[in-house]
């Protein structure tokens, strides 16, 4: 006898609030959204949403720390200690995170005249750039990337993905994904330090020539 299928965990008011609120903030933007719309998506009222976020802004961030989390993996769950490799594989799923980038231009937008927002989504972003730091930098001494700094290089690419958002709002077209990927693989690849031929000294280590 086959088993019954397993019915799906249900969501949470505050899981469904985010969804709803997330789908219309992609679809309309930011600040042509109102609490009584994301309430009527949700099949609630606007007490359930006073009930879990202080206010729009708080939405907001709590959307944005979501789909983050959904859609940027940890190094863990790509290729483990394969620096270069992770980080492609990421880039070559770019497509895949489209909707978390209008909500971290909405947000980026939202931030200039919303001083809450601009607040809380910063929270979101220094929180998680932490937490990758600390992932990435227990992997990057195995793949020869001692002397980089893994924050700078983390900083970085999350501001490569929030260019795409850009630009992907401005109507320009995106690299294929796989020569996407390819291109992070041979930047990451070309910061990595490389050892040394034996006996080969460094620059500072090699005597000047005698006048």
């Amino acid at each position: 006898m086959s088993a019954l299928p397993t019915a799906a965990p249900t969501r949470s008011t505050r899981e469904r609030l985010v969804d709803a609120a997330g789908a219309r903030i992609a679809r309309d933007g930011y600040d042509a959204v109102s609490l009584r719309d994301v309430a009527a998506d949700a099949g609630m009222t606007t007490g359930a949403i006073y009930g879990h976020f202080r206010n729009k802004a708080d939405l907001l961030a709590a959307v944005v720390a979501e789909r983050i989390g959904t859609d940027l993996v940890a190094p863990s769950i790509g290729l483990g200690a394969d620096l270069p490799g992770t980080l492609a594989w990421q880039a070559e799923r770019a497509a895949d995170r489209a909707g978390l980038r209008a909500l971290l231009v909405d947000g980026a937008h939202a931030a200039r005249t919303d001083a809450d927002a601009g607040r809380l989504i910063g929270a979101v972003l220094q929180d998680r750039l932490a937490e990758w730091g600390a992932q990435y930098r227990a992997v990057q001494a195995a793949g020869g990337y001692d002397d980089v700094d893994m924050d700078a290089l983390l900083t970085l690419l999350l501001a490569v993905e929030l260019g795409l958002g850009v630009l992907e709002a401005t109507g320009v077209a995106l690299p294929d994904p796989a020569t996407w990927s390819v291109t992070v693989r041979q930047v990451v690849e070309g910061v990595a330090s490389p050892p040394l031929p034996t006996g080969q000294s460094t620059p500072e280590e090699t005597p000047r020539s005698a006048h």
